[in-house]
């Protein structure tokens, strides 16, 4: 016969599984059946005992095999975290980091995550797939969102100090716009930073 693991990890069998028939020339006084209870460990093809007695304490014996499979996915749990990018634009995950507390009647057998890199094109929410295997090949998947934050600030480096000769009698300078000599530097692209200066260009 073939028997199912059930949500514990337990199945017990009795007679009715394994009897084809039995008879005897006086009358049968019991049947049972060694072992009854298998678990995980026991999965596949598993050796058991029928055993007959009649009235006067006669016995025979026969084996069958019993078939324990296990059918019931995991249960995958999922849940959402926050990362930062390093000073490189970079981060990264496994898939312990987005597990909620994934569970299984027997054993997990591994634990998968679609997407372990992050980088700074990923600044935002990001959906990624938890693939849970149990030990039996049953499968179950969940998702989870990785928020992906950028919290290191740009560095500036500003141009020198300049010194501005007067050529007129108003004693007054319209300042230029320096932004242009800016360096800067960031883990991200620095492209997408806005430059102001104060007091603004064309002030005197």
């Amino acid at each position: 016969d073939t028997v199912y693991l059930d949500a514990t990890g337990n199945v017990t069998i009795d007679t009715s599984n394994v009897v084809s028939s039995v008879y005897d020339n006086t009358l049968i006084n019991a049947v049972w059946v060694n072992p009854t209870m298998f678990n995980c460990s026991q999965v596949g093809p598993n050796s058991v005992t029928l055993y007959a007695r009649d009235t006067n304490r006669n016995m025979d014996s026969c084996s069958a095999t019993i078939t324990v499979l296990d059918t019931i996915p995991p249960a995958a749990v999922c849940q959402n975290i926050t990362i930062q990018l390093d000073s490189m634009g970079n981060a990264t995950i496994t898939a312990l980091s987005v597990d909620g507390g994934s569970s299984d009647n027997c054993a997990i057998a591994s634990l998968t995550v679609s997407q372990t890199s992050f980088d700074c094109n990923h600044v935002g929410a990001n959906t990624v797939t938890l693939t849970v295997i149990d030990v039996s090949g049953n499968v179950s998947t969940c998702t989870a969102t990785v928020t992906v934050e950028d919290e290191i600030a740009p560095i500036v480096y500003c141009p020198g100090d300049k010194d501005v000769l007067l050529k007129n009698t108003t004693c007054t300078y319209v300042v230029g716009d320096f932004t242009g000599e800016v360096n800067l530097w960031d883990n991200c692209d620095t492209s997408a930073i806005t430059i102001t200066q104060s007091p603004a260009a064309g002030s005197e």
